[in-house]
């Protein structure tokens, strides 16, 4: 019998491809499936990452063949080939995407035919198989740029010559990613400090057909078990080697160590490498020392709890942990990950902050992540919307850094890179700081008739029903 997910952040693999394929400028996602997919991509993960909408052909306008009954019984293939149609009449794009959803795949529509219809027209078009039952919103990224990879044929890509500066950054997924345009535009940021060229594909800080390039680069970097299989793929039939790393690089140190492991790969100058590190460095313990009264005035150094994707979560407690200082007792990752990946994980941690005592647990039911969390003798909680009301009944400061996240507006910010540390720090302790003030102000009032909040001012209902059993 299958298990019930209470609070589920993982979505779909199709909503994963859709995401994927929309965050490339000058790409056109044609949606083959039942009606209201894009609808429950665009209200269940656009606008749960940090508000995000529409742009440039997102949301309620991309195209779809809507799947009815009457498709399911006589098969979809004649409305796949009118809206295709219709779309290249309507959409310019430099290439079309056909995603197609659970139903389709399950009735055996000749997708592929279709598609070959307008590559024959010569219309740059490609075909993805995205049913979302068989796997998650991380699957869905996977799938999609290896989709693009493997029908490099199809879209008009002139093979360019190896760029011996040239690498590609994998492992930001857009939109799971809540802060991933800040942490792509940090990233390819330190990277060019340090005298690399950069693709990365999506948002705006990716050159318009980044994508027709990626075969041109001399380095494939991974910062998710989600993007491994991308860069094993490029190693096998383009001769692209390629470094991983269990999550992206959050302040100078982190950021330091991944630069120096892909100078060895690349034909940089080291000594223009140490030199930005050092300036970096210089920066990073100014903006510590500018913060420090608001660090011992409010207590900045709390016990905490980081829920979120293994790309972002270890990363953000290591920089809080060294150089903050702060005392990371928990960190839950959401995304599923294979067993050997969960022991690297670990094993990685504790190599690092022998002395700290930190649970790593990967679990992705809300409900057993509260029942978690409300054990947890913590101060301070990082997380998604959904932790929210965990963070409230406990009493404590709580900051949004994963998907998803519905009460703020992100766009630029992001924690990735030379300058992600010191942005987490601001965004940590002005949650700190505001909660604070929150709190003296509540204070005379705080006990009032028909309050929900005890006297220590948390909240005593649980989120989840069944975690207060």
């Amino acid at each position: 019998m299958g298990q019930t997910t209470a609070g589920n952040r993982n979505s779909c693999l199709l909503h994963g491809a859709l995401q994927t394929i929309r965050a490339i400028e000058g790409a056109v996602p044609i949606i083959h499936s039942s009606a209201g997919c894009g609808v429950q991509q665009y209200l269940g993960g656009s606008t749960l990452s940090g508000n995000g909408g529409s742009g440039s052909g997102g949301g309620l306008s991309v195209p779809s063949t809507n799947f009815l009954e009457r498709q399911v019984v006589f098969g979809g293939t004649s409305r796949l080939r009118e809206q295709l149609k219709n779309t290249v009449k309507i959409k310019a794009g430099d290439f079309y995407a056909v995603l197609t959803g659970c139903t389709p795949e399950l009735v055996g529509d000749d997708v592929p035919a279709m598609t070959k219809e307008l590559q024959e027209q010569q219309v740059h078009a490609i075909h993805l198989g995205t049913p979302g039952f068989k796997g998650s919103v991380h699957n869905g990224y996977t799938a999609a740029l290896l989709g693009i990879l493997r029908q490099y044929d199809k879209l008009g890509v002139t093979e360019g010559n190896r760029n011996g500066r040239l690498v590609n950054l994998f492992g930001v997924i857009p939109e799971q990613d809540v802060h991933w345009r800040g942490n792509l535009a940090g990233l390819k940021l330190s990277f060019e400090d340090a005298g690399a060229e950069v693709n990365v594909i999506f948002g705006p800080d990716a050159a318009r057909k980044e994508w027709a390039a990626l075969r041109q680069a001399s380095l494939n970097v991974s910062f998710s078990v989600h993007s491994l299989e991308i860069c094993e793929w490029l190693e096998r039939h383009a001769g692209i080697p390629y470094v991983h790393f269990d999550g992206y690089p959050v302040g100078v140190a982190q950021t330091g160590e991944v630069l120096r492991c892909v100078l060895n790969q690349l034909d940089l100058e080291p000594d223009a490498l140490e030199t930005q590190i050092k300036a970096q460095e210089r920066r990073e313990r100014y903006y510590i020392r500018e913060q420090a009264d608001a660090y011992y005035r409010y207590g900045f150094q709390k016990r905490l709890a980081v829920v979120g994707d293994s790309s972002a979560a270890i990363s953000q407690a290591r920089f809080l942990a060294d150089p903050l200082g702060l005392l990371p007792v928990l960190i839950v990752i959401t995304d599923n990950l294979p067993e050997s990946a969960q022991e690297r994980i670990v094993h990685g941690w504790q190599e690092r902050h022998s002395g700290l005592e930190t649970r790593i647990v990967f679990e992705t039911d809300g409900q057993l992540i509260e029942e978690l969390l409300l054990e947890e003798d913590i101060e301070l909680l990082l997380g998604s919307t959904i932790e929210r009301k965990t963070a409230e009944r406990k009493g404590i400061p709580f900051i949004p850094v994963s998907f998803p996240v519905a009460e703020e507006l992100v766009l630029t910010r992001g924690f990735a890179g030379f300058g992600g540390g010191i942005a987490l720090l601001e965004t940590a302790g002005s949650g700190i700081i505001r909660f604070a003030k929150i709190r003296r102000e509540l204070e005379p009032h705080q006990i009032m008739k028909g309050d929900a909040r005890d006297e220590q001012g948390a909240h005593p209902k649980p989120a989840f029903s069944g975690a207060e059993h």
